[in-house]
């Protein structure tokens, strides 16, 4: 390595050598090239000569104003080499040569060069070549990563260079440049020697410019990234994204002064606004010609730079000397642009930061952005008319979304300047002038003249386009709500029924005024703006206004909003005695009759009954007619029918007109089967489904039958069975619900219509109307399924269950779960079907060995079986043993003891195994033995069976899935005659388990858990396999080689028999072994959980040479900062907490606790996988709780070992907390960490017991802990503090939580010499933070007494 490095150097001085005897300026790119080449693959020595005489010859050819000087300062390879020169020579000595060449100069001549950007009069070079690239670097990192890739072909050409490719990419390599010359200047250099730090000084001292020098190089910066936002294509350029960050660099080492600002305005406003107009997207213009990741970060650069010398300072100017100077030559400059830079001002005005605390804040705030929105509505009306508006319309666009505060008279002006038009009227204007402030046109005679313009345009609505439609119906609900917030709702009824009526055509209502949405904000606003009497006040008005449709509408419309008792007592009948006064007549339109029979079915449905007599006597004799008469399909119909329904339920079983409307709705039901359409039927059973389904229980009690329209749902269509049965779902979740109304007939009959479609099914056959049958059954509550009902249900599967032959396809999951599922279900209650035998079970069984050739899906089925079969078996031995009784069981053992062929062993087994568990219980056996049945050789015949299959050898298939049941069956007999049994077969199952788990098959753990159980000592390594589990990015397990539950089992099954040695064997070999893998590690980490759960209470070991749980919980904490995924790193935490809840643990562990706690907080790996996943901050926080709550008495001593993840933690939230993407997850995290500082600060009785005490009897140990804590707790409340000055301020929420559940428990446990070493240790802004902290304490925090 040394030799190479020696060759490079050699190389390197050679080349500079080279460069500097040539003077020829034609052969420049060459010899560029050359040094290039060599400085890309050697990264420097200790000596730096070459690279300094290097700089200066560039920059001795940069200079002048010639033009050879000219295209080497444009040559982009020139700016390559000098920042790979700026890289590698000392500061110190860089320092000086470019102090003695001027580069400041040279740099603000090249860019101002690069703005001068001609035409592009040759076709572009469109040849490539490789060069090295600089990736962009991470912000402050001043060394690039390099890598091969594609890019333009470099150009010496003059004319060539000054066209805007030629410029941008100049300036890549110059921007670049600066960047690392500024990145060497900002690196802490602690361990470097102070010439370093004294040439970082010297660097920057050369940008110690003043502001109007500083523009001079910030000016053509923005200049140039306009130029490449507005490419046509992405170019792929070497490094964009830090060219803003590098402008705000320059600035900040600029000479500061106090009319920065103002220079600001008046020189980089227009550009800097209009570039983020561009970046913003202000205007919708589409895709920029930057990458989304590089507009990101140039929105935020370029944000936060106007935010701090500009819009902060102009604020400052104003609310402090009332001066309005930076602002008006800000909006003034960028006039040229200002459809696009007056809505970025105003944007970055309205996003700016608060000032912190203080009462007259928000009034501040409030003025500020008052005078901006004037400032820049008076520019406006001195620019091109179509641009003021187009400006204005985006900036009361952004007020209206934000709710900005503006004044009634500057929306009246602006609604005067550019809302109404002679020709046509802007209504986004208009509406974003009433979202604002609706006051503006109706608090003055200026105001309502305004309003009565833009109200009468609306009388023409048809000749608006869609667009301006939808805007002028949004201003009409807006100005309702306007109304109602000024205590006027009335004025705007008034102003409603003016406009309401077309002027057209009598009788028709003008839409915009008609819209739903009006009449749905009216009736919310209804009964919270008006009092009753001014409700009454207001439909008398109405009443005695001229008839017409629309007052009827409007009537309607208050109607509907009253619900309130006092509402209904007082204008109920009122409203619908005003809309009966107006006669009904044929000529009515279909919704204003909808609206009078709407508003009598509310009046009905709130009325007493002497009332419901009042309203049926004025509308029964129209409902007729509407009922009879009226197209089904039309609105007003489905209205007239809601009524006569609630005309029948205000009558219900006590009501003189009961017979009468139960009549008239009983016969339109019956019309309605035969008349209505498809699509009319759907909504009328629609709404009595869910909106009145009490109807349908009312209807069977007066006619004695469920109605055909009801029944048609829970039936096939004729001829077609393809649908199924499409709303059966819908009945069963309304209807059956009905059930506690005691009415048996119509969930009977229900129940009975779905029964009769499995009946009429072809046995052996599953179409979806008998799905859905199956379906709505086993959805259906089990109340509504009497005894009958259930063995009528039971007895009906049965018969549908095909009977095996070899002809016919089987039927497949899809049947057979519902079905089993349904049986299951019915036989959890005493069912005792007609003709009930143990071999429809059988029969069953047989049906599900062809079902299936997925063994996982089949061994479901057969689950589903074993679990019928018990419950089956359970009802017949557990009651009273009759002949029925004994006659099924004597028939189940013949049948259980007879011959099976191979393809009847899996369920021969698996009823064998479901009677024999079931005849054991200790009740039933004690039965069936007083009864004198016995049973005794079924045990021998399980046996037999299984150890048959288990000896069989060759198990796939079907006899695969026979071994799993066998194993399962012989795990409930005698484990030494099962070992007997199977000894000769465990070589053969081992080699079956092996293959199928390479398969990633989960059979193959089934099979070496029972070896696991039986046979341990043929697995020579239990815990050395593979389990791969694949994860995703976001954290997820998306394939495993074995599910988790069965891990577990596994585990479990190894370690049933072992002794304590023998597991904390097998956890010291999983913990010190290598794991192969990451893909294996959560495997691994699942293993060692489970064998700890095993181990709990284990003591720990007497010799330190022996392994127990403290060293265990030392290897698995110490493995925290290693783990780099999501599962890996909860699953780790969960196992260290279940440790830590043992108490074997010491103190080693309890700090090995913390200080891991403190090392990943503080890990950049960790930081990057939080800011994907916050929840990981919870994990953390738990470790920490469990040492306070399990372990306290060990911190004392120890204390400040806690202070330290404590603090840790907190600046980890504190910098995280402002994601926009998940602020749920982090108010989560800061009330975790809060409950942190109240268990230390507030801690329980539980927390700080002892088992033996050195204190006095009356000294309470709670007091003790708060007055231990509060020696050190102090300094977690200063680093919140800190974190504030540091870091963006926390969103309210989490600052709110983090204050009231910890931080105020910290100030009251500290000491009043505790709060002065706060105060010396913090500086004034920390003082100021700390302040206001005290005061929000003071007023909500100190007092917590009674």
């Amino acid at each position: 390595m040394k030799g190479q490095a020696m060759t490079g150097e050699a190389a390197l001085i050679g080349a500079v050598q080279a460069f500097n005897k040539d003077t020829n300026i034609e052969t420049l790119p060459e010899r560029l090239e050359n040094v290039w080449d060599i400085l890309s693959e050697y990264h420097g020595g200790n000596f730096h000569a070459a690279e300094e005489m290097l700089s200066r010859s560039l920059l001795k050819q940069m200079a002048g104003s010639t033009a050879n000087a000219e295209r080497v300062r444009r040559y982009s390879r020139t700016w390559n080499v000098l920042g790979a020169v700026f890289q590698r020579t000392p500061l110190f000595s860089l320092a000086k040569s470019l102090a003695d060449w001027k580069f400041i100069s040279i740099l603000q001549q090249t860019l101002k060069e690069l703005q001068g950007v001609e035409t592009e009069g040759q076709p572009k070079t469109n040849g490539t070549e490789d060069v090295e690239m600089t990736d962009a670097p991470a912000p402050g990192s001043p060394s690039p990563s390099r890598k091969r890739k594609r890019t333009e072909t470099l150009v010496f050409n003059i004319e060539a260079q000054r066209t805007k490719s030629g410029c941008l990419q100049t300036a890549e390599a110059l921007l670049e440049a600066l960047r690392i010359l500024l990145a060497r200047c900002e690196i802490k250099l602690n361990d470097e020697p102070p010439t370093h730090r004294m040439g970082a000084e010297h660097v920057k001292s050369l940008f110690s410019l003043s502001a109007t020098d500083a523009i001079g190089i910030l000016g053509p910066i923005l200049h140039l990234c306009i130029l490449a936002v507005d490419q046509l294509v992405t170019a792929p350029h070497r490094e964009l994204s830090s060219w803003l960050s590098t402008l705000n660099s320059v600035w900040g080492l600029h000479l500061q002064g106090s009319g920065d600002a103002s220079e600001v305005a008046a020189h980089l406003a227009h550009l800097a606004t209009r570039l983020l107009g561009k970046l913003t997207d202000v205007a919708d213009a589409g895709p920029l010609g930057i990458e989304s990741s590089t507009q990101e970060r140039w929105t935020r650069d370029l944000r936060r730079f106007l935010s701090r010398n500009l819009i902060l300072p102009a604020r400052a100017a104003f609310l402090n000397k009332s001066d309005r100077s930076i602002l008006q030559t800000a909006v003034e400059a960028s006039a040229t642009s200002s459809s696009l830079t007056f809505p970025v001002i105003f944007d970055l005005v309205g996003k700016s930061p608060r000032e912190f605390g203080g009462n007259t804040s928000i009034k501040d705030y409030e003025t500020w952005v008052q005078a901006v929105f004037d400032t820049i509505f008076t520019t406006s009306k001195t620019i091109d008319a179509s641009n003021g508006l187009t400006a204005m319309r985006r900036v009361m666009g952004m007020a209206a979304e934000r709710g900005a505060v503006l004044s009634a008279q500057s929306l009246r002006l602006v609604c005067k300047e550019y809302a109404l038009g002679e020709r046509s009227d802007d209504w986004s204007l208009l509406l974003s002038i009433v979202k604002l402030n609706p006051d503006a046109f109706l608090l003055s005679e200026d105001g309502k003249e305004l309003l009565n313009q833009i109200l009468e345009k609306t009388k023409s609505s048809n000749s608006l386009n869609e667009f301006d439609q939808e805007k002028a119906g949004q201003f009409i609900v807006l100005l309702a709500t306007g109304y109602a917030q000024a205590r006027d709702l009335s004025s705007f009824v008034k102003t409603w029924l003016k406009y309401l009526d077309s002027p057209k055509s009598e009788g028709k209502l003008e839409p915009l005024w008609a819209q739903k949405e009006l009449v749905d904000t009216v009736a919310q606003l209804v009964q919270s703006s008006l009092n009753a009497n001014q409700l009454a006040e207001l439909v008398a008005w109405l009443s005695e206004q001229e008839a017409s449709a629309a007052r009827v509408f409007i009537l309607a419309a208050l109607s509907s909003g009253v619900t309130r008792e006092e509402f209904v007592d007082a204008a109920s009948m009122k409203i619908f005695d005003a809309i009966m006064a107006q006669k009904v007549s044929k000529k009515d339109a279909p919704v204003i009759s909808a609206c009078r029979w709407s508003d009598a079915a509310r009046t009905l449905a709130e009325g007493t009954l002497e009332e419901a007599g009042q309203v049926w006597s004025q509308v029964g004799s129209h409902l007729k007619k509407a009922l009879k008469k009226s197209a089904v399909d039309e609105e007003d119909t489905f209205a007239a029918f809601k009524c006569c329904v609630a005309a029948w339920l205000s009558n219900y079983l006590e009501g003189a007109d009961e017979e009468e409307t139960s009549k008239l709705v009983c016969s339109f039901l019956g019309r309605l089967e035969e008349d209505a359409s498809s699509e009319s039927r759907e909504r009328y059973i629609s709404w009595i489904l869910e909106g009145e389904p009490r109807l349908v229980s009312m209807v069977v009690d007066k006619t004695g039958k469920v109605p055909d329209l009801i029944l048609s749902l829970v039936k096939p269509t004729t001829g077609d069975d393809s649908a199924g049965l499409r709303h059966a779902a819908t009945v069963g979740r309304v209807l059956l619900k009905e059930c506690d109304t005691g009415n048996q007939k119509l969930t009977n009959t229900l129940i009975d219509t779905v029964l009769n479609v499995i009946d009429e099914s072809k046995a052996g056959t599953f179409p979806p109307s008998t799905k859905d049958a199956v379906l709505f059954l086993l959805d259906a509550p089990m109340e509504t399924l009497g005894r009958i009902q259930r063995e009528a249900t039971m007895k009906t599967l049965i018969a549908h269950v095909p009977q095996i032959s070899k002809k016919g396809a089987a039927l497949g999951v899809e049947y057979w779960k519902p079905v089993l599922s349904l049986m299951i279900k019915l036989m959890e209650e005493p069912t005792f079907y007609e003709g009930m035998s143990f071999s429809h079970l059988e029969i069953v069984g047989k049906g599900l060995v062809s079902a299936t050739d997925d063994v996982s899906e089949a061994q479901r089925l057969f689950r589903l079986l074993h679990q019928l079969a018990v419950l089956t078996i359970r009802q017949m031995a557990s009651g009273n043993l009759d002949a029925r009784e004994k006659t099924y069981l004597s028939d189940a053992k013949v049948l259980l003891q007879g011959q099976a062929t191979d393809d009847d062993t899996v369920a021969r087994i698996v009823l064998l195994h479901a009677f024999f568990s079931t005849i054991q219980e200790p009740k039933t056996a004690s039965r069936l033995e007083k009864a004198g049945l016995d049973f005794g050789g079924l045990q021998e015949t399980l046996f037999q069976t299984a150890s048959s299959v288990a000896t069989a050898g060759k198990w796939r298939g079907k006899k695969l899935l026979a071994l799993l049941f066998a194993l399962d069956a012989l795990d409930s007999l005698g484990r030494d005659s099962v070992k007997q049994a199977v000894a000769s077969a465990v070589k053969p199952l081992l080699k079956t388990s092996n293959k199928l788990v390479d398969e990633g098959i989960q059979a193959g753990w089934v099979i070496r858990m029972f070896l696991a159980d039986h046979f341990l000592e043929a697995l020579e390594s239990p815990f050395q396999i593979k389990l791969d589990m694949e994860i995703s990015e976001q954290g997820e397990v998306t394939k495993s080689a074995i599910e988790v539950p069965v891990l577990r089992q596994y585990v479990d099954a190894v370690v049933r028999h072992a002794d304590e040695p023998t597991k904390l064997q097998y956890l010291k070999d999983l913990l010190l072994s290598n794991c192969p893998n990451q893909n294996e590690l959560l495997g691994r980490l699942l293993i060692i959980d489970q064998l700890i759960h095993r181990l709990k209470g284990a003591k720990p070991s007497a010799s330190a040479t022996d392994f127990d749980l403290p060293q265990a919980h030392s290897i698995l904490t110490k493995s925290l900062p290693t783990l780099t995924t999501l599962p890996h790193l909860i699953q780790t935490t969960k196992t260290i907490l279940t440790l830590l809840d043992q108490p074997s643990m010491k103190q080693f562990n309890i700090d090995l606790t913390l200080s891991r706690v403190s090392l990943l907080a503080n890990s950049p790996p960790f930081q990057s996988l939080l800011t994907a996943h916050p929840t990981l901050y919870i994990p953390l926080c738990s470790l920490l709780e469990a040492v306070i709550k399990r372990h306290r008495h060990r911190l004392e001593g120890h204390f400040h070992v806690l202070l330290s993840p404590l603090q840790d933690l907190l600046r980890l939230l504190l910098s995280k907390c402002d994601d926009d993407t998940s602020p749920a997850a982090w108010e989560r995290n800061a009330h975790a960490f809060s409950r942190l500082l109240t268990l230390i600060c507030e801690p329980t009785a539980a927390t700080t017991a002892q088992k033996t005490s050195h204190h006095a009897v009356l000294e309470s140990e709670k007091d003790r802990a708060k007055r231990y804590a509060g020696q050190y707790m102090y300094l977690v409340l200063m680093q919140y503090v800190k974190c504030q000055l540091e870091y963006v301020a926390p969103p309210h929420a989490i600052k709110e939580v983090l204050e009231k559940e910890g931080m105020y428990a910290i100030i009251r446990i500290t000491s009043q010499e505790g709060l002065k070493i706060m105060s010396e240790g913090m500086d004034g802004g920390g003082r100021v933070v700390f302040k206001e902290l005290w005061r929000r304490w003071e007023r909500f925090g100190k007092w917590t007494g009674v």
